[in-house]
């Protein structure tokens, strides 16, 4: 009888494990697919287009103020904004808000650029912590530059102060922690500007790794793999979220993240739902998914588009110890957003964004790692037990790890053949080669970061970590 129903247990248990490795295979081999015909298609569309007719438009082109909030940003700060100040675009601004640093992050801007506090009658479209000054500076050569000094409330708070500030029809968010490719507001406006019916609330771009590349007076000169494995392997990661993972969610409508390091955003729009969420550590996810439910709901024609174009390069943790920070916290803000908008799952009233969208980083994001570890566990107890079926088990092993190896490969073969990022055979080598150790390194320390985030939000921890930034060319 106990034989039996142990019998029974092992093989429900076996099925579910089964039915949710398919699950896995399917819907990546499903993305893949998406994105490859999708690449395949606007490189085709996109191999001649002349951005300098946006460019001579002049104020005809749509206005844009890029944003970037800053916090004990002394290591970056003064090359990024070179950065953002050398974009090729006829009418925009840029608007650097210091979220109250508490190192000489406003300092070196200030003597950087000049600038010298000007009275400035900040509107509160939003609540935010207070302005304590807004600068200028006192050369023409950066008269599209404003900085703001505020108290520090955060980076969602920061950002809404930015979008205060700004009287521009688009916003761009990024982080100041990256450099922009300087026809970056071009091609993000041009992915608006095609969709001639107005319904592009918001556009993402792919974000690569800027760590161990070479830059100079804040532009980008040679594209580079750096050599530490764990810095790496986040470039394999990137590729595969950005060239497969957004491309196929953007392509089924299904978008409820665009990078908080670079998005642009209809400011009527971000208005309309209230700014960035300032109770959240996940502030970019949670505002593209309330942006979604909210005009899901009214049923209201609109667009969150995807353009797979390396636009942005930003700096990632350099060590074991940062890394862990970040995605802990990135694991709480994924739990922020699905329990705020819990009421999409698998409400067809919200469309694919109910039906594919929410599901799949609620069942592929979220629930990963504890599936992962829950299949750790059973496994230990079938040895313990001596009921593990080993051919079935190495089979099942050798066929996941050659699919997510071959998951890399294929994101690291796009990025080369799309858009031929990095020039040096042997960078395209070390990304394979590290690839192939991703399950047995790199990932199970991903699924303990998971699984520790999941442990600090149920603890209540709110703080963002310190993120030791080692400076562009370093």
């Amino acid at each position: 009888m106990i034989k039996t129903f142990f019998s029974n247990i092992t093989d429900t248990v076996n099925m579910l494990f089964l039915i949710y490795s398919i699950g896995i295979v399917v819907i990546y081999t499903c993305m893949s697919v998406i994105s490859i015909y999708y690449l395949y298609f606007y490189k085709k569309k996109n191999s001649n287009i002349n951005y300098d007719i946006i460019l001579s438009s002049g104020t005809a082109a749509p206005s844009v103020s890029v944003i970037a909030s800053a916090y004990n940003e002394s290591a970056t700060i003064v090359p990024c904004v070179h950065s953002l100040l050398n974009l090729r675009y006829p009418n925009y601004d840029v608007i650097v808000v210091n979220d109250g640093s508490k190192d000489d992050t406003l300092e070196k801007v200030k003597e950087e650029f000049q600038l010298e506090k000007q009275d400035y009658i900040v509107n509160y479209k939003i609540k935010t912590k207070m302005v304590r000054g807004v600068y200028r500076s006192r050369n023409e050569i950066y008269r599209n530059l404003i900085v703001v000094d505020k108290e520090n409330g955060g980076k969602a708070d920061a950002m809404n102060c930015g979008i205060n500030i700004s009287y521009k029809f688009f916003i761009v968010c990024v982080d100041v922690d990256s450099i922009l490719e300087r026809n970056a507001l071009l091609k993000l406006v041009k992915a608006i500007v095609e969709e001639k019916d107005n319904k592009v609330l918001a556009v993402g771009a792919s974000v690569h790794i800027a760590n161990g590349c070479k830059f100079e007076n804040g532009e980008l000169k040679e594209h580079l793999v750096p050599k530490r494995y764990f810095t790496c392997m986040q470039i394999i990661e990137y590729l595969r979220a950005f060239l497969i993972g957004r491309i196929s969610l953007g392509q089924t409508k299904s978008l409820l993240l665009i990078s908080g390091a670079l998005g642009i955003f209809r400011k009527e729009a971000v208005l309309q739902v209230g700014g960035y969420l300032v109770s959240t550590i996940g502030e970019d996810m949670e505002l593209v998914t309330r942006m979604q439910e909210y005009h899901r709901k009214k049923k209201t024609p609109h667009l969150m588009l995807y353009i797979p174009d390396p636009l942005l390069w930003t700096e990632v943790p350099g060590s074991v110890k940062v890394l862990g920070r970040q995605r802990t916290r990135w694991t709480r803000g994924l739990i922020d957003t699905l329990k705020l908008h819990k009421k999409l799952l698998f409400n067809p009233k919200y469309g694919s964004v109910g039906l594919i969208g929410y599901p799949y980083f609620f069942f592929f994001e979220w629930m990963a790692a504890f599936i992962e570890v829950i299949g750790y566990l059973y496994f230990i107890i079938l040895v313990i037990l001596g009921a593990t079926v080993w051919n079935t088990f190495f089979l099942l092993f050798v066929f996941m790890y050659l699919f997510g190896t071959t998951f890399s490969f294929l994101a690291i073969y796009i990025n080369e053949k799309t858009f031929h990022v990095y020039d040096r055979t042997k960078d395209v080598i070390r990304l394979i080669l590290y690839s192939m150790f991703e399950a047995f390194i790199y990932h199970p320390c991903i699924v303990f970061w998971a699984i520790k985030g999941n442990y600090l939000h149920l603890r209540g921890i709110k703080n963002w970590g310190v993120m030791t930034r080692n400076g562009f060319g370093r």
